[in-house]
């Protein structure tokens, strides 16, 4: 294990980083449509709970990673083959993170570069990062994230003159169904990826403080989503928004005599940045500790590599990319986020209840 500790507030800004992520530019709550404010609320209710089931296994397991579980309550083999599948989760994850940033970038702010430059240099940065190690990558949550909320908030004030605050009317027009759905995209993505966050949590120096952690972080973007689709639908208005390939990018153009776009960058940046660097950091640890490689940093450019070749390979175009967010991710999620956690966690009891009932019997 690593020795290094990251605070209470470093691991919430990385968390809150995490879950901000792409969501800058990619919203599946977006598919309710004017009622994606209701599936916001209902996806980040059940993200919440889904967190709360991962923060409940690190905490019977305390100063264990993900790997280190799945061995100690699964077997050797079995764990590390379901570790396995857990590191293709991550690069995969990182990997997708990747083209969204790259996507927007040479579609928004630099159309004649090629993105593979784009995203090579971006991933130079996060190799640094994730090679400088867990408490590195806290002390520049600590440093990046606050601008994020100031960022929305500057645009968001920019824009107060110019709004309809009746564009998210009428209510449920089309009824539940597409709420309930776009409420469960929302909930894999971004809520579910925090399972990365179990190969983190053994480095909070204040373990007692991890379920406060985990809700506020959950409570902050549900609060950030919801300014943000406030913002753009009464700006937008929902025509538009469903038409819109990058939602705030747009929004951002409309501010008269001031030229915000940069921000939306920044924030991608960030978000993105920070997700990003966490799979990473989750797949080279979680590869070390399968192979019995001591030091994780000799992994890290090769994973990082794949990362990017797999980023310009995954999709042929910007339509593939929102089409499989929305309709093919959240069903392909639905192992990794909730039925192996939730197996885990029954054997987690499972394992804490059988001692004190033999202790109970003699």
């Amino acid at each position: 294990m690593e020795k290094a500790r990251i605070s209470s507030i470093q691991l919430f800004l990385l968390l809150t980083g995490f879950l901000y992520g792409s969501t800058v530019i990619i919203n599946p709550a977006l598919g309710a449509k004017n009622d994606a404010w209701l599936a916001i609320i209902l996806g980040g209710v059940g993200g919440a709970l889904l967190m709360g089931v991962y923060v409940s296994i690190a905490l019977l397991n305390p100063s264990r990673t993900l790997v280190e579980i799945l061995r100690d309550r699964s077997g050797k083999f079995v764990g590390n083959a379901v570790s396995i599948l857990y590191i293709w989760y991550f690069v995969h994850l990182a990997s997708l993170v990747f083209r969204n940033f790259g996507e927007f970038m040479v579609t928004v702010t630099f159309p004649e570069t090629p993105m593979i430059i784009v995203i090579g240099i971006f991933a130079v940065i996060l190799v640094y990062a994730v090679n400088s190690g867990v408490e590195v990558m806290g002390r520049l949550s600590e440093l990046f994230m606050p601008v994020v909320p100031v960022v929305v908030l500057i645009i968001s004030l920019s824009l107060i003159t110019t709004r309809d605050f009746t564009a998210f009317l009428p209510v449920l027009e089309n009824g539940m169904a597409p709420v309930l759905k776009a409420a469960f995209g929302f909930i894999t993505f971004p809520f579910g990826e925090t399972i990365a966050f179990l190969m983190l949590f053994p480095h909070l120096n204040q373990k007692g403080n991890l379920k406060k952690i985990a809700a506020l972080s959950a409570l902050f973007l549900v609060v950030l989503c919801l300014v943000i689709f406030m913002r753009d639908i009464s700006v937008l208005g929902s025509g538009l928004m469903q038409q819109a390939t990058f939602i705030p990018h747009l929004t951002s153009l409309l501010i008269p005599g001031l030229n915000v776009e940069p921000l939306v960058d920044i924030n991608l940046l960030i978000g993105g940045g920070t997700k990003i660097s966490v799979c990473i950091y989750a797949a080279v640890k979680a590869l070390s500790q399968v192979s019995g490689i001591g030091d994780y940093r000799k992994l890290t450019t090769a994973i990082t590599t794949f990362c990017v070749v797999l980023s310009i390979w995954v999709y042929e175009n910007v339509l593939e990319m929102l089409s499989w967010a929305e309709k093919v991710w959240p069903y392909y999620s639905i192992p990794f986020q909730m039925v192996i956690p939730l197996i885990l966690l029954f054997l987690s009891f499972k394992k804490r209840v059988k001692p004190s009932n033999v202790r109970n019997g003699s």
